[in-house]
């Protein structure tokens, strides 16, 4: 692992540590809508931290299996956030069910947001390598080899890419749910935190592809 992509890890962990007092100085009403988005949260967070973790100690690959989770989970509570009905919201929390495929959540969020195709030109790019790498397909299995030995093959802007997009993923939800609740100057907070570990920290790689916050309203 090079010094540039332990710095990154380093950053990401400490914007979601900033993150969580800021969350945790509110109370929430413990209406349905607010637990449920409360537990998609606290899940994503202990995943994301859990990601970093395990790559810290060159497990890779169960790291990047938890990204479907994490980028779905986020959707998912953004959805029940700002989108889904009272009656969805009954039907989530009585039947586990929710009746919008990935693909139409993502359409639901940015129209909810005025986000462009945001939300969905993340589920075209990124959605099958989420699987993939979940469900043991070919990108993770193709990654435990170094040319005809049983080595790791993670290279350093797949780590860069998949951690930014998860803590990406947890801090917008988290922003988000703060702005829902009033705490605009929190929210902003929080955003703001997106920053420092994003895009302008890599100097070196100048041509990398990066994720883009979107601008949420």
């Amino acid at each position: 692992m090079t010094r540039d992509i332990k710095e990154h890890l380093i950053r990401c962990e400490n914007a979601m540590q900033s993150a969580k007092p800021i969350l945790g100085k509110h109370s929430f009403p413990d209406d349905y809508r607010n637990m449920i988005v409360i537990g998609f949260i606290s899940m994503l967070i202990e995943h994301q931290e859990s990601a970093l973790l395990l790559i810290m100690h060159n497990k890779v690959g169960s790291a990047f299996a938890l990204g479907r989770p994490i980028v779905e989970g986020a959707y998912r509570g953004l959805w029940i956030n700002g989108c889904a009905t009272d009656e969805e919201i009954k039907k989530f929390r009585s039947k586990d069910k929710i009746d919008l495929e990935f693909g139409q959540i993502a359409v639901a969020l940015d129209l909810g947001h005025k986000t462009g195709q945001v939300f969905q030109n993340l589920k075209k790019q990124a959605w099958k390598a989420l699987n993939s790498y979940t469900h043991g397909g070919m990108l993770q299995l193709g990654r435990r080899f170094t040319k005809h030995q049983v080595i790791n093959n993670y290279k350093d802007d797949e780590i860069y890419e998949m951690t930014t997009v998860v803590t990406m993923c947890v801090l917008l939800l988290i922003s988000r749910f703060l702005a829902r609740q009033s705490h605009s100057t929190d929210a902003k907070a929080i955003d703001d935190l997106m920053a420092t570990f994003g895009p302008a920290m890599d100097r070196k790689k100048k041509k990398r592809q990066r994720t883009q916050s979107p601008r949420l309203k």
